[in-house]
C-alpha cells in the first residue's frame, strides 16, 4: 500500500510540471491609440519586459504579441512623437488597450529621415504569406493617370497583373481570368467595381485606409476565386472632432466628412458625375449618361479592445442613347415613326457588419453582408432587354488563439447564398397574349441560379524553429445545387536567412462556384453576367505552386521575386454551338495553364518613393480540340511608380508602362450571301460575313504609355488645398487594341483603333 502510494504521489509530482508547462503561454491582444484624439497608432513597437515577445502595430493600431508567459507580466509600447507607455496584463487578460501621449520637444532646427515600417515590412517579420503586396491611399493619389486618383488603376500596376487596355479597369492576374479576382470592400463581396463602362472604379481614394492584394497563395478565410483577392479597406473615421474634403476633377466631384459620434467614429462621402449637367445648362444637347455613388462607414470600439464597424455603398451608371430619332413619317402600317433608345444601367448596393471581441486567449470575429448587383440593356420602346442580377448573402465567423507555443491557430465557418437570374426579353415572343410578370415582355431565354456555398477553414501559423514558419490549412466547401464537396489543402512556409532574407513558397488549391460571360474577342467589357454553379454548370478548381525569395534593404527598399505555376480546370465560356431544343449545352468548359515569374523592386519611404515592377507570363487554354492563348496572353510587362520632388515646389509623380503584345483573333477575309431573283434573272446583294482565322493567332503591336503629374498643397482661408495636373500619354502613343477590317476594297484594309491619345488633365482637392 505504500508503495502504491508512493506512485501516486510521484505521478502527481511529474504531471503537475508537465501541465504546467503545456498552459504558461499565451497570447495578447491589443490597441495602442493617441491620448488626444484617439487614432490608432501605426507602426508602433510593443515589446515584453522580462520576456522575449514584440510586435508592430498595425494600421488599426493593433498588435499580438506571443508567447507571453501565463502570469502578470508587464509591456511597452512606444513609437516615434508618443512618450512610451508601460502597463501590465494581468493573468486572465486577453486584451489591453495602450494610450500613449504626445511626445512635445523643443529642438534646434534639424531634418530628420526616418523610414517607419510598411504594411509590407510588418508582414514579412510576423507571417509566411506569400505573394501580398500593401499599397495605402497616398501611392493612389500620387500616381497620375486619367482625371483622378483610382484604386484599381494603382492595382493594375502591381507586378503579376495584366490590363488589357486604357478604357478597362479589369485585370488579370497570373493567367487568371477577370472573374476569378475576389473584390472586398470591408469584407463586403463586390461584383463589377466599375463605372463608366470599366474606366473607373467604384472605389474612392480618399476613403481608403489601405489596399491588400494577394495574387496567390492566400489564406483558407478568403471565398471562392482562383486567381487573387483585393481587400480594400476604408478609414474608420477620424476621434478628433469634424473632418471633410472634397475633390473637383474633370469627371466628377466629390465630398467626404468624418468625425466622432458619440462613442463611434463615422465616414461618409458622395461622388457624382457633373458632364451631363454642363452640357445641358450651356448647350440644347444632351449629355446621355452619368454616374454616382456614395459610401459610409460607423465604427465603435469597446472599451474591452472589441469593436463593431458598418460599411454601406451605393453606386449606380445610367447611360441612354437615342439609336433613331422621332420622324414625322409613318412606318408601313400608317403609325407614326416613335424614336428608338439604348438604354444601360447598373450598380451595385452592399451592406455589411464586423463584430470583434477579444477573448482571453485569442479574438472572435463574425461577419455579415448582402450584396446586390443588377444590370439592364434595353432597346426601347418595348423591343428588347437583357437583364442580370446577382444578390449575395454572406455570413462567417471565425476565431484566432494560441493553443499552444509557435502556434496560431485560426478556425472558421462561413455560408455564401446566391440568387442570380440571367433573361433575354422580348414582346415578339407573347403567347396567346400572356405576357407574364415581365413588364409587357416574354422571355426568350431565362435561366435563374441559386446555388449555395457552405465552407470550414482552418490554419495554423506554426514556428517550429527560429528560423522556420510554416502555415498549413484547409477549405472545405460543398455546393448542393452542383452536387459538389471540395476539399483544397493548402501550405506555405517561410524560411529565414537572416533578419532581411527569407525564401517563401506556396502550394494550394482554390475553387469557384460562380462565373461570369464574356466575350474575349471584344476590345471593352463593359460589365460581365454572372451564373451559378448548378448540375450543368460545374465548380472550378485551380492548383497554385509557388516559391519566391524576398530581401530588405535600409531605407525601406524591399525587392520581391517570386515564380509560379497554376493550372485551370472546368472554366465555363459560352457555347457558340448551342441548341435552344436541349438544356443544359448554353456553356462549354475549358482548361488551362499559366506560368510565369514577378519581380518587385519597392521603395516605401523617403524624398524618392515608388516601385518598378516586372511579370513575365506564358498563359494557354484548350476547349475540346482548340487550344489557343487567351487575350490577356502578354509575355512582358513592365510598370514604373515614381514619387520625388517635382519643380516649382511641386510632388512629381511619374508612371511609365510597357507591355509585349497581346494576342486577338484576325479575319482571313469575308464572303457575301446572295439571294436568286428569277424575276431579275440575277443575285442581289446581301449580308457580309467575314471569315475568322484561328483563334488568338494574331497579335497587337508592343503596348507604350508614359502618365506625368504635378502635386501642390498649401494653405488658404482654413483649407489645405492640393492642386494637382497630370499628362495621361505624354508622348502621344498610338496603342492600338482593336482593328476593323474593310473587304470591300481592293485591296482590303485594315484600320487600327487607339488607346488613350496625349490627354492632360487637372483638379483640385481641399482638406479640413
Amino acid at each position: 500500500m505504500r508503495k502504491i502510494a508512493c506512485v501516486l504521489l510521484l505521478s502527481a509530482v511529474i504531471s503537475v510540471p508537465a501541465n504546467a508547462v503545456a498552459q504558461q503561454w499565451r497570447s495578447v491582444y491589443g490597441r495602442v491609440l493617441a491620448g488626444d484624439d484617439g487614432m490608432p497608432v501605426i507602426g508602433a513597437t510593443v515589446r515584453g519586459l522580462g520576456f522575449l515577445g514584440s510586435a508592430n502595430t498595425d494600421h488599426n493600431g493593433a498588435f499580438t504579441l506571443d508567447q507571453v508567459p501565463r502570469l502578470a507580466v508587464r509591456v511597452v509600447a512606444e513609437a516615434a512623437g508618443f512618450v512610451p507607455d508601460t502597463v501590465t496584463v494581468t493573468s486572465g487578460l486577453g486584451a489591453v488597450t495602450i494610450v500613449l501621449g504626445r511626445d512635445v520637444l523643443e529642438l534646434p532646427p534639424v531634418v530628420v529621415t526616418a523610414d517607419a515600417p510598411s504594411h509590407d515590412r510588418t508582414r514579412f517579420d510576423s507571417t509566411t504569406q506569400v505573394s501580398a503586396i500593401t499599397i495605402q491611399a497616398a501611392d493612389i493619389v500620387n500616381i497620375p493617370g486619367m482625371f483622378e486618383p483610382d484604386v484599381i488603376r494603382a492595382v493594375q500596376l502591381l507586378p503579376g497583373t495584366i490590363a488589357k487596355n486604357d478604357y478597362s479597369i479589369s485585370y488579370n492576374v497570373r493567367g487568371g481570368e477577370g472573374d476569378q479576382n475576389l473584390v472586398l470592400l470591408d469584407g463586403i463581396t463586390v461584383f463589377n467595381p466599375s463605372h463608366l463602362g470599366g474606366l473607373f472604379s467604384t472605389f474612392d481614394a480618399n476613403a481608403v485606409a489601405r489596399v491588400d492584394f494577394f495574387t496567390g497563395g492566400f489564406p483558407a478565410s478568403y471565398p471562392g476565386r482562383l486567381s487573387s483577392v483585393l481587400d480594400v479597406s476604408l478609414e474608420d473615421g477620424r476621434r478628433d472632432g469634424l473632418h471633410g474634403g472634397g475633390h473637383v476633377s474633370l469627371l466628377s466631384s466629390k465630398m467626404l466628412l468624418e468625425g466622432p459620434l458619440g462613442p463611434a467614429t463615422f465616414l461618409v462621402g458622395a461622388r457624382r458625375t457633373y458632364a451631363d449637367k454642363v452640357v445641358s445648362t450651356f448647350t440644347r444637347h444632351e449629355m446621355p449618361y452619368y454616374f454616382a455613388d456614395a459610401v459610409a462607414k460607423l465604427n465603435l470600439p469597446f472599451r474591452s479592445g472589441g469593436s463593431l464597424a458598418l460599411t454601406g455603398y451605393w453606386g449606380r451608371d445610367d447611360l441612354d442613347v437615342n439609336v433613331v430619332s422621332a420622324t414625322d413619317e409613318t412606318d408601313p402600317y400608317n403609325e407614326p415613326r416613335t424614336p428608338i433608345d439604348m438604354v444601360v444601367n447598373w450598380g451595385n448596393r452592399l451592406a455589411g457588419m464586423t463584430f470583434r471581441w477579444p477573448l482571453p486567449n485569442g479574438v472572435f470575429e463574425t461577419k455579415a453582408s448582402v450584396t446586390d448587383f443588377h444590370t439592364t440593356l434595353a432597346i426601347t420602346p418595348d423591343m428588347a432587354r437583357w437583364e442580370n442580377g446577382v444578390r449575395l448573402l454572406s455570413a462567417r465567423s471565425d476565431v484566432t488563439f494560441a493553443p499552444m507555443r509557435h502556434h496560431q491557430l485560426h478556425l472558421g465557418a462561413g455560408v455564401e447564398r446566391y440568387e442570380m437570374t440571367y433573361d433575354l426579353l422580348s414582346p415578339i415572343f407573347e403567347f396567346g397574349g400572356q405576357p407574364g410578370n415581365y413588364g409587357g415582355m416574354m422571355p426568350l431565354f431565362n435561366n435563374d441560379y441559386d446555388p449555395t456555398v457552405w465552407s470550414l477553414y482552418a490554419d495554423d501559423e506554426w514556428a517550429p524553429f527560429s528560423r522556420l514558419k510554416v502555415r498549413p490549412g484547409v477549405r472545405v466547401e460543398h455546393v448542393p445545387a452542383a452536387g459538389f464537396t471540395g476539399v483544397a489543402p493548402r501550405i506555405s512556409f517561410k524560411l529565414s536567412l537572416t533578419r532581411d532574407k527569407a525564401v517563401v513558397g506556396s502550394m494550394g488549391r482554390y475553387h469557384q462556384a460562380v462565373h461570369s460571360l464574356r466575350d474575349q474577342e471584344l476590345p471593352v467589357t463593359v460589365y460581365e453576367f454572372w451564373i451559378g454553379a448548378n448540375e450543368f454548370v460545374p465548380v472550378s478548381h485551380s492548383d497554385h505552386g509557388v516559391v519566391g525569395y524576398e530581401q530588405w534593404f535600409g531605407h525601406g527598399l524591399q525587392l520581391n521575386l517570386e515564380g509560379y505555376r497554376k493550372t485551370f480546370r472546368n472554366l465555363v465560356i459560352p457555347n457558340s454551338a448551342q441548341s435552344m431544343r436541349d438544356v443544359g449545352n448554353e456553356y462549354r468548359r475549358m482548361h488551362g495553364e499559366s506560368w510565369g515569374f514577378d519581380v518587385l523592386l519597392r521603395k516605401h519611404s523617403g524624398t524618392v518613393s515608388g516601385w518598378i515592377s516586372y511579370g513575365f507570363n506564358n498563359t494557354g487554354r484548350r476547349s475540346g480540340r482548340d487550344r489557343f492563348p487567351p487575350a490577356h496572353d502578354r509575355r512582358h510587362t513592365i510598370n514604373v511608380v515614381l514619387r520625388a520632388p517635382g519643380p516649382l515646389g511641386s510632388e512629381f509623380g511619374l508612371r511609365w508602362g510597357l507591355g509585349s503584345p497581346l494576342p486577338y483573333t484576325g479575319f482571313n477575309g469575308q464572303w457575301s450571301h446572295r439571294t436568286y431573283q428569277l424575276s431579275q434573272h440575277g443575285f442581289e446583294s446581301g449580308n457580309h460575313e467575314p471569315i475568322g482565322g484561328a483563334i488568338n493567332s494574331e497579335r497587337f503591336p508592343t503596348y507604350s504609355r508614359l502618365d506625368l503629374g504635378l502635386r501642390w498643397e498649401f494653405e488658404k482661408w482654413g483649407l489645405l488645398w492640393n492642386p494637382y495636373f497630370q499628362i495621361a500619354n505624354a508622348y502621344n502613343r498610338q496603342n492600338v487594341f482593336m482593328y476593323a477590317f474593310d473587304y470591300d476594297n481592293s485591296p482590303p484594309t485594315r484600320t487600327g483603333g487607339s488607346q488613350v491619345p496625349f490627354f492632360p488633365t487637372f483638379g483640385v482637392e481641399f482638406k479640413w
